[in-house]
């Protein structure tokens, strides 16, 4: 039986960042969980990713390398992890929340039988073999606290939650190979659509500048890019700026967006519904302007400014700029 099997998520080729954070967790409970720590690579065209994946020392290295998982299609990859836990028994099965690892998550769980949890924050080992965690509920306005019993588990660590892992100089693992032996899909899958990202990803950049309904329309956002590239950061928005149609999606930031944790989040014309605190809630230092004072995302804010979105945000573009050219005639 292994202890715990990290789910290390491929896109196209490339290891997914949240492989960090899986780790720390896994580190956190492994010496209360009996097995070790296995690494499952699914995917196709998988050895840089899986080689990459072996940075963090894991006890085995499990590869399932197939032409039929090189899109995010949820049936294939469910049935390649579920295929895998019967093979291993893993006691924890730790996976990405993304769109693709919340989808096989919740698969894993309902075809084994398994409990889940989602968004986990915090994590520990009981003393009677069972787990406690800590998830945010009711859109973030409180934590709750979940005890399960003896497991095995399907745990999904909310992004950012935790810091990622180093990678650590170990010696080189060999992966276990696995044929994929999937049942008939009831489902296709068809070629997917990749949106290109202006600038800096949000969940990623440690200085976010969004904007949302405050700020009137798609033009300020030109606004907000210039002050984001002073600063190397990028731009984020709100539901409301993505329902109109004014920013890609790529740039939501909130519940049914991305979940942040930047060094700083400069939230502009936001007015901090609860749906948009969940997803920058864990930022080091909040900066809101907004021409209302008593909008609610003062309330979370390390700094606010009370003004006219366009004319402050213009001020500081400005101030950031000649700061910036004083800076280049010094050198």
């Amino acid at each position: 039986m292994a202890g715990i099997l990290i789910v290390a998520e491929v896109d196209a080729g490339v290891l997914r960042p949240e492989y960090w954070e899986l780790a720390t967790v896994a580190r956190a409970v492994s010496a209360s969980i009996p097995g070790g720590v296995s690494v499952a690579v699914i995917g196709a065209d998988v050895a840089a990713a899986a080689q990459q994946a072996a940075g963090i020392g894991p006890d085995t290295l499990h590869v399932i390398d197939d032409e039929r998982l090189a899109n995010p299609w949820p049936e294939a990859h469910a049935a390649a992890l579920i295929q895998l836990c019967g093979e291993l028994s893993p006691q924890m099965v730790l996976a990405p929340r993304s769109i693709l690892g919340a989808e096989i998550a919740a698969r894993l769980a309902v075809r084994c039988g398994w409990p889940l949890l989602q968004d986990v924050v915090q994590i520990e080992a009981t003393p009677d073999g069972g787990l406690q965690a800590v998830r945010p509920v009711s859109g973030g306005a409180v934590a709750a606290t979940v005890r399960i019993g003896a497991g095995p588990w399907v745990v999904v660590p909310r992004p950012r939650a935790f810091a990622p892992a180093a990678a650590s100089a170990v010696a080189e693992i060999t992966p276990t190979r696995h044929a994929f032996a999937p049942p008939p899909f009831a489902t296709a899958c068809g070629t997917p659509q990749r949106v290109a990202v202006q600038g800096l990803s949000v969940d990623r950049a440690k200085i976010v500048v969004a904007g949302g309904g405050g700020l009137g329309g798609p033009e300020p956002f030109t606004l907000l890019r210039e002050v984001a590239a002073l600063v190397g950061g990028a731009v984020g928005a709100s539901r409301v700026a993505v329902d109109s149609g004014w920013v890609q999606s790529t740039m939501q930031v909130g519940l049914t967006g991305k979940t942040i944790a930047p060094d700083l989040y400069i939230a502009v014309g936001i007015s901090g519904a609860i749906q948009h605190l969940v997803g920058c809630s864990s930022s080091q230092v909040i900066v809101a302007v907004n021409s209302d004072p008593a909008a609610p995302i003062f309330g979370i804010a390390n700094y606010g400014v009370v003004g006219d979105c366009k004319e402050v945000m213009t001020a500081f573009r400005d101030t950031l700029a000649t700061r910036a050219a004083q800076a280049g005639r010094a050198v």
